[in-house]
C-alpha cells in the first residue's frame, strides 16, 4: 500500500475550470502538485469529445480522467480501465418518460463517442436539455423515481439533465481506481460544485466551490474560491 501518494479529484466546470485566469494559476498549483508524485484527476461530466476539446483549449495535465459523471474510467493516454453502460432494457422507456417533445435538444454518449442516438449500442450518457429549470428538475425526479434500479439522473447547469448506469458515480470510479493504484482512501481529496459530485465529496476527503449547491455544501468539509487554494493546502 503506497502510504504517502495523494491523490486529487476535481471537478472541471466550474471547479478545475471557472474563468480563463484561474484555470492558469490552477495549472500551475497542479504541476506542482504531481511534482512532488501525487495524482491528479479530472471527474467530469463531460463525453470523452467534449473533454478533449477542453485539454486542447487551455492545454493542462493531467494523470487519469472520469467522464459522463463516472462512467468512464481513462488515463491519460485513453487507455480505458472501466466503463458502465446504461441497461439497454429500460432505455426506450426512459425515452418516453423524458417527455422529448418539450425539450430543446438531447445527445446520447457511448464509451469514447459523444454524439449517438438513442438505438446506439452501450449507452453510458443521456444527456436533455428542457426549457426550464424547473422542467428539468420534474422529469429529473420522474426518472430517479421510477429507474432507481437502473440508472442515476442528475440535474445540470442549462436546464438539464444527465443521465447514466446506476452501477456507477464519480465515487465508484475513484474507488476502482485508488484499488488499482494502491492507494490510501484516506489520501483522496475530491473537490466540486454540482450535484453529481456529491457522492465523491461524502465519500472522501471532500471540499466544495464557494458556489456550489447547497446540498454539495452541506456535506463538504471546507469552501474553497479556487482549486489551487485546496492544492497549496495538500501540499
Amino acid at each position: 500500500m503506497n502510504t504517502n501518494k495523494k491523490i486529487l479529484v476535481s471537478d472541471y466546470d466550474q471547479t478545475f475550470y471557472l474563468n480563463d485566469e484561474d484555470i492558469e494559476i490552477n495549472k500551475e498549483a497542479v504541476d506542482r502538485f504531481r511534482k512532488e508524485g501525487n495524482i491528479f484527476v479530472i471527474a467530469t461530466g463531460r463525453s470523452y469529445f467534449d473533454f478533449h476539446n477542453k485539454v486542447n483549449m487551455y492545454n493542462f495535465d493531467y494523470d487519469y480522467v472520469i467522464i459522463n459523471h463516472g462512467a468512464t474510467l481513462l488515463d491519460k493516454n485513453d487507455n480505458v480501465f472501466a466503463n458502465f453502460s446504461i441497461n439497454a432494457d429500460v432505455i426506450n422507456n426512459i425515452k418516453e418518460d423524458l417527455q422529448l417533445e418539450k425539450s430543446i435538444k438531447g445527445f446520447c454518449c457511448s464509451k469514447l463517442e459523444s454524439r449517438v442516438d438513442f438505438e446506439h449500442n452501450d449507452l453510458t450518457k443521456i444527456n436533455v436539455k428542457y426549457n426550464t429549470k424547473e422542467e428539468a428538475m420534474t422529469i429529473n425526479e420522474i426518472i430517479n423515481n421510477k429507474y432507481s434500479d437502473d440508472v442515476n439522473s442528475y440535474y445540470v447547469t442549462e436546464n438539464s439533465l444527465e443521465i447514466i448506469s446506476n452501477k456507477t458515480n464519480k465515487s465508484n470510479a475513484i474507488n476502482l481506481l485508488i484499488e488499482r493504484l494502491n492507494i490510501l482512501h484516506e489520501n483522496v481529496y475530491t473537490i466540486g460544485d454540482g450535484y453529481s459530485d456529491i457522492e465523491m465529496i461524502k465519500d472522501f476527503n471532500g471540499y466544495s466551490m464557494v458556489n456550489s449547491v447547497d446540498e454539495l455544501k452541506q456535506v463538504a468539509i471546507k469552501e474553497y474560491e479556487s482549486v489551487s487554494n485546496l492544492i497549496d493546502e495538500i501540499i
